[in-house]
């Protein structure tokens, strides 16, 4: 089950703080993070369908999302992750883009969408209306809008206990770490914040800093089937004023 926790303008010292969880088949193949040819984004990219799950371009426009595990999930036409993509290539609000991501839900299966353009952090999802995210902290996983997983709210009271931190990457990163292996699997995934298994689990942990003063961190770690670290990608850079 997918994790994604987003604090907007609470952290000390950062304009946003993202911390997720990449929770996938590992037989699907995936591209890690790095920039996309002739597209000022950074990211990672799912070769299967194309798109992404989570990115930034930069001008600091943030991008995830999630599918959603529900009684009738679906699949559309079009993969969830372009719509991630999509909006990291264009150049829509995050409002405008979320309302036309729900008016065109129905092209898509199940999913819960994030978008940030460097104003406002707006959320949307075809099992329920967009919406404008206030100041604070927010989490979503791979339950329906207006439903709470018990990992979410343990991550949302780890994020906050960890914000003041003047280097919040590592910690960050231990919150993603944490697993609770009690109960069946099932329940597990909707407990643990890092999912081990040898079909499906957490795939990569990734932390984006965007600075008060316009500098981006991208920290991004990748594991295997065991959930052994495999692989690290660090990249940072200055927001573009220019565009």
């Amino acid at each position: 089950m997918c994790l994604i926790v987003v604090a907007l303008g609470v952290a000390p010292g950062y304009r946003l703080v993202v911390a997720a969880n990449r929770d996938e088949l590992h037989a699907r193949p995936t591209r890690g993070a790095e920039w996309w040819e002739a597209e000022r984004v950074f990211g990672g990219r799912d070769l299967e369908a194309g798109g992404t799950w989570l990115a930034i371009d930069g001008c600091g426009r943030f991008a995830a999302v999630t599918n959603i595990r529900d009684r009738e999930p679906g699949r559309g036409p079009r993969s969830r992750g372009a719509l991630a993509a999509d909006f990291l290539t264009g150049s829509e609000s995050a409002a405008r883009y979320a309302a036309r991501a729900v008016r065109e839900g129905a092209d898509f299966g199940a999913f819960n969408l994030l978008l940030y353009d460097g104003d406002e952090l707006h959320f949307a999802s075809n099992r329920g209306p967009a919406a404008r995210l206030g100041t604070g902290l927010h989490a979503f996983s791979n339950a329906p809008p207006g439903s709470e997983w018990p990992k979410t709210t343990s991550a949302l009271a780890g994020t906050e206990r960890v914000l003041t931190n003047s280097a919040p990457i590592e910690p960050l990163f231990a919150l993603l770490a944490e697993r609770d292996d009690s109960g069946g699997d099932e329940l597990r995934k909707q407990r643990s914040h890092f999912v081990v298994g040898p079909i499906y689990g957490t795939r990569c942990s990734t932390v984006v800093l965007i600075g008060a003063t316009g500098r981006i961190t991208f920290a991004e770690r990748t594991f295997d089937a065991t959930g052994a670290f495999v692989g690290d990608v660090r990249e940072g850079f200055e927001l573009d004023r220019r565009a």
